[in-house]
């Protein structure tokens, strides 16, 4: 469960940028259904079950979503996948030569197995220059370690607490960190077992997706091949109102007659090498006749873009569901009609779920449905310093019923893009 996410110097993204997923205790709408009390009582406010982010191109909505992914591979990946002297990919804020010198700043909080952690890390293209957990086991504040890159010894300092168990241990994990590398991911590849819930709500609880645009179907398709996985997936589905009575797999031996006409021999030859003999799964949908109820088999091609892309989006938003996950998708309405957003959101509200969504939309119309409160709603746009400024909607102290769609379009919270006036000839 997702408290709490920062980010400093990051891209568009010069001052710290918070988003808060705590339930403001002064907006009282839909408590039960838009919110949840997490799995311990140290003093965690209720979450939000949802946020949406709403703003004008290039008001730093999509960096947000990557500084977030960004933070979760170098927690999954830094020890494993770099090597020494390995670059960084952290992108600070160029259009200052204060930011463009100075460390970016990502922190998070969470709650994972009934316990509250705060970890975080500063970083440049060269190495890690600090990083720290706090863990509230209990309700109380341990701090399990924090690391401090002395620049006068050229070393890492480190300081542990005694809550943070293995004696000379220690040491040598750190020893063993790049500079390049966090400590918390060393950690994990030198079997720590402390720190493995905190390091798997990186891993297994939180899912990024830079958009669900052209989201892979396999997910689901592999899901579908369990029979009860499959009727709740064409019962998801049909909750959409899509009318579909089944969904089949259909199986294919790869051959050249698989491939597109006019593709050049070399790379045919190529692909024929890779693929030769494997299995292809393809979905076929089934409709009923209108008149004898029959089912009448659909091949994936003839179903609408719509269908495919929810289909594609089925399997892992019924594993969101399932696993109690955060999932954080950009423009999530580029694959998704409008009204299968509203639909998904009012499921998830409406289902009793820990998971949380998170997600960047253009759909004013979700602020007119009544399916959001005042403290689910977030804003983006640049400030004079061309840099991205994020803020609630709750900041404005929205009413009871506003008319929360026409203000935003009208302006009155910002967020919105300045057209300058134009003359258009030949019209």
């Amino acid at each position: 469960m997702l408290i709490e996410f920062s980010v400093t110097n990051y891209r568009s993204i010069l001052e710290r940028q918070t988003l808060n997923m705590a339930a403001s205790t002064y907006f009282k709408e839909l408590e039960s259904l838009n919110t949840f009390v997490p799995d311990q009582d140290d003093g965690v406010p209720r979450l939000l079950r949802s946020t949406v982010l709403y703003g004008p191109n290039a008001s730093g909505k999509s960096t947000l979503i990557q500084a977030l992914k960004f933070l979760q591979d170098q927690v999954r990946n830094s020890q494993k996948e770099s090597q020494a002297g390995d670059a960084i990919d952290v992108v600070p804020f160029k259009l200052t030569a204060g930011s463009r010198s100075s460390d970016s700043e990502f922190e998070v909080t969470f709650v994972e197995q009934g316990v509250r952690y705060e970890y975080g890390f500063r970083c440049n293209r060269h190495r890690f220059t600090e990083e720290w957990l706090f863990a509230y086991p209990l309700g109380r504040p341990q701090k399990w370690f924090h690391r401090v890159f002395d620049a006068q010894g050229n070393k890492d300092v480190y300081k542990f607490s005694t809550a943070f168990v293995g004696g000379r241990q220690r040491q040598g994990w750190a020893a063993q960190t790049r500079a390049n590398a966090l400590f918390l991911s060393t950690a994990i590849q030198l079997n720590n077992a402390q720190l493995k819930p905190a390091f798997n709500w990186f891993k297994q609880r939180l899912r990024v997706l830079d958009s669900a645009y052209g989201l892979s179907p396999s997910y689901t398709l592999q899901r579908c091949g369990k029979n009860e996985d499959r009727i709740r997936i064409v019962e998801f589905m049909n909750s959409a109102d899509l009318s579909i009575a089944d969904i089949q797999l259909k199986e294919t031996v790869f051959s050249a007659e698989t491939l597109p006409d006019g593709m050049p021999a070399a790379i045919k030859e190529e692909f024929l090498r890779d693929m030769a003999g494997r299995k292809l799964t393809e979905p076929r949908f089934f409709h009923r006749d209108v008149l004898t109820q029959e089912p009448i088999e659909f091949d994936d091609e003839e179903e609408s873009d719509g269908t495919r892309a929810l289909f594609a989006f089925a399997g892992p938003w019924l594993d969101v569901i399932e696993n109690e996950r955060v999932l954080v998708v950009d423009e999530l309405d580029t694959s998704l009609h409008p009204l299968l957003v509203h639909h998904l959101v009012k499921r998830l509200h409406h289902g009793g779920t820990k998971a949380q969504l998170i997600f960047t939309t253009h759909d004013t119309t979700l602020l007119s449905q009544k399916l959001l409160r005042r403290d689910q709603v977030w804003f983006m746009e640049k400030d004079a310093k061309s840099a991205t400024r994020l803020y609630p909607l709750s900041d404005f102290s929205p009413r009871d019923n506003e008319a929360v769609e026409r203000g935003y379009l009208n302006g009155r919270y910002g967020g919105i893009p300045f057209l300058k006036d134009l003359d258009f000839y030949g019209v």
